[in-house]
């Protein structure tokens, strides 16, 4: 996935043309064009030697445009691959590495369109085809002559989710991986859904923003390509007025655009529909053994399924022997690596151009992702010395980079904090009682900031949540100012015990760094649906039921992970909220078994909190802050 808001081409972004796709029929790295071979003598500071754009042929006969950089001198190289629907030609100028430096370095890279895209053949069918095709292009690219027969890949976000697919395909020459911002463990948890939530914003700003454009292009008929745009404006103004998102809206009838009516087709697909496994490692965690090199940022919207990919990729290494994955996970939002986000400044060293700054001198001068990313192919594809540690994530609140033997750390213990009536959080449960809020699908509380992919004005990042929590359907507790530092490295859970008038109900938990000037910044959040409470997550396994009108139940929140001080002067805080639009598909308060649906309604929610009915926010915080 990607999104509108993005700059460089792994990552979505405005749509381009890329070079035509001429030439012979082939297979092989001929070049194609006249005017590409001109770039056989560049200017004597260019690091790229010769320019080619080639097709790659596919088991069926398809074929895939593939821009080859190749260095000077003779080869054979290593060679690096990266593969995504965005137009890949752009990554050599736009991307999220310096690919120039890659090509100085002595590696052939390989930048290729996906089928159905831009200058590649075939229909764009997302996750699905990967499988195939990314074996077939990293067999072809370790045949070439101008490689050594080892292959290893980058990219983000897509480009992530087809390095764990042609492993899946089977590709012996993949040697090394290097995914960032991945969604590439399940479909279940960020990337299609949430806790048993629908992820509908994300879901339409990608397809609407990042797809769909160059889809139009490639409809041959006139007049059925001018019947689509009429379709992808109807779109644009849904999704400007809200009415794209508004309750019911995945079963009221309104269509997007015909050529990416797969997005929101997938969105009502059962959790434990196979097509949510598809091109997914979910359930294939043995196929990754190869060394693996993931990049996350805390508002990422795939965070946690590179966090869980993390640590069953660690498990599996301890359990056989086999490489340990490495970590990193920077103050970053899904397209945005700055360390600036939603008004928030994390510090000059927060950034990804300064890796390696105000830390050690490891990466060198140039301690940035492209920095990182060499000595991770010269380690994995070279046979050069280990870049230690194996984790690296930056503690916000602190501003700092910490160097970690895993994460959560070892010494990382469970904190508890018990809701209390009185909008208190204490470490103890209260003697009970209860507070209420009236969930109306028709007025659903907005998104502001998170782990977000959407579009303006909803972007991601640690966000001040005041004129939420102003809201009367939204429900705050808070600890007493702080007199030290509380550091959160791991987990962040929310246990809540709540009951309905209706027969389904969301529950959405934010966690907050409330300041002592009364901003109140987002850390991390999660939702819950409860008639989805006995589904795994993660697998989509259990089975969905409604909820009995005034039966407490218990939601099991998941709000991922983070790292935050919170300093001396703040206080923790937690809101509860019955929804947050557009991100997540806004709930009817009544239940609707599987390719049915049901009428919208209002519900009185009662949160239960007590020894009996323990609500409480579960932290995995430690001692002292790692310096």
């Amino acid at each position: 996935m990607s999104g509108p808001e993005m700059g460089g081409p792994e990552m979505g972004g405005p749509e381009m043309s890329g070079p035509e796709m001429g030439g012979p029929e082939m297979g092989g790295p001929e070049t194609v064009g006249e005017d590409t071979r001109s770039a056989r003598e560049p200017a004597p500071q260019d690091p790229v030697a010769e320019r080619r754009f080639v097709h790659c042929p596919l088991r069926d006969g398809t074929r895939l445009r593939t821009v080859l950089l190749l260095p000077h001198g003779t080869g054979p190289w290593p060679a690096l691959l990266t593969r995504h629907p965005y137009d890949a030609a752009r990554e050599e100028h736009e991307g999220m590495l310096d690919v120039r430096r890659l090509v100085a370095a002595g590696y052939l890279l390989a930048l290729q369109d996906v089928r159905g895209r831009f200058g590649s053949e075939g229909v764009f069918d997302p996750g699905t085809q990967e499988v195939a095709d990314g074996a077939d292009a990293v067999a072809w690219l370790a045949a070439l002559p101008e490689c050594e027969g080892t292959v290893g890949m980058w990219g983000a976000s897509y480009a992530s989710d087809t390095q764990f697919a042609a492993l899946l395909g089977g590709a012996p020459a993949l040697r090394a991986l290097a995914p960032a911002m991945t969604p590439a463990l399940s479909a279940l948890d960020g990337f299609r859904f949430r806790g048993g939530v629908p992820e509908i914003g994300s879901t339409l700003a990608w397809t609407h923003y990042a797809i769909a454009p160059d889809l139009l292009d490639r409809i041959g008929s006139a007049p059925e390509r001018e019947a689509e745009r009429r379709r992808w404006e109807a779109t644009e103004r849904a999704l400007a007025s809200g009415a794209a998102f508004r309750a019911g809206a995945l079963t009221g009838g309104r269509e997007a655009e015909a050529i990416v009516g797969w997005g929101l087709d997938r969105l009502r697909e059962p959790l434990g529909s196979p097509r949510h496994r598809e091109g997914k490692v979910v359930d294939r965690t043995d196929t990754v053994d190869v060394p693996v090199l993931l990049i996350g940022g805390w508002f990422d919207v795939f965070l946690g399924p590179t966090l869980e990919l993390h640590r069953r990729l660690l498990r599996r290494a301890e359990e056989t022997g086999g490489p340990v994955p490495r970590l990193l996970v920077g103050p970053w939002t899904h397209d945005d690596y700055s360390g600036r986000a939603a008004g928030a400044d994390f510090g000059p060293g927060a950034s990804a151009d300064d890796l390696g700054h105000n830390l050690d001198d490891r990466l060198g001068d140039e301690g940035d992702l492209t920095a990182l990313h060499l000595r991770w192919f010269d380690t994995t594809l070279r046979g050069g010395a280990a870049d230690p540690p194996p984790v690296r994530v930056f503690l916000m609140g602190a501003n700092r980079w910490v160097d970690l033997a895993e994460f959560p750390p070892h010494e990382a213990r469970t904190l508890e904090l018990y809701l209390d009536p009185r909008g208190t959080l204490t470490t103890g449960p209260p003697n009970g009682g209860e507070l209420r809020l009236t969930s109306d699908p028709a007025d659903p509380v907005p998104t502001r900031g998170g782990a977000v992919l959407l579009f303006a004005p909803f972007g991601a990042g640690p966000a001040d949540q005041s004129a939420i929590e102003a809201r009367p359907d939204v429900l705050s507790w808070r600890t007493a100012p702080l007199t030290g530092e509380l550091t959160v490295m791991g987990a962040v859970r929310a246990v809540i015990h709540l009951s309905t008038t209706g027969t389904d109900a969301d529950v959405v938990v934010r966690l907050c760094d409330e300041h002592p000037d009364g901003s109140s910044l987002l850390v991390t959040d999660g939702v819950r649906r409860g008639s989805a409470r006995s589904v795994d997550p993660v697998t989509g396994q259990g089975a969905r039921g409604p909820l009995e009108p005034g039966r407490a139940e218990e939601f099991l929140v998941d709000l991922w992970s983070t790292a935050h001080t919170f300093l001396p002067g703040h206080r923790v805080r937690v809101d509860l909220a019955p929804s947050s639009s557009p991100r997540w598909d806004v709930g009817a308060n009544a239940y609707a078994p599987d390719g049915t649906a049901a009428e919208p309604v209002a519900a009185r929610y009662t949160v239960h909190q007590g020894a009996a009915r323990p609500s409480r926010l579960l932290l995995q915080v430690v001692p002292v802050a790692p310096s």
